[in-house]
């Protein structure tokens, strides 16, 4: 088709975006799929422990506030300006590297 013509039929040819920040993105999945498999796994096995403990007044505190602190961090980390100026997969892969290395460091103490 004429230039001229797909322009006055459709307007300005406008360039396809470049797929900027798909390998950051993919990054940033990896990382939080690792970190979510670790916790549930390390959920898993403190139910497991506490279920074979016999009988227990529902989830001990020190479970609540490990949790608490686990979620706390990537959330604090995002608020700070610095994180907020990046685009959004640069985001998702500071918070995911921060709550991989948590889940990691949890795995090893739990170990």
């Amino acid at each position: 088709m004429d230039p001229d013509t797909h322009a006055a039929l459709y307007g300005a040819a406008r360039p396809a975006r470049s797929p900027r920040g798909t390998g950051v993105a993919v990054v940033a999945a990896v990382l939080w799929a690792v970190a979510l498999l670790l916790l549930a796994g390390l959920g898993f096995l403190a139910l497991w422990a506490a279920a074979d403990t016999g009988t227990t007044e529902g989830i001990p505190l020190h479970w609540w506030l490990i949790g608490l602190a686990v979620v706390a961090a990537p959330i604090g980390l995002l608020s700070t300006p610095a994180v907020r100026r990046l685009s959004v997969p640069a985001r998702a892969l500071v918070s995911g590297l921060a709550l991989c290395s948590i889940a990691v460091g949890l795995t090893l103490w739990a170990a």
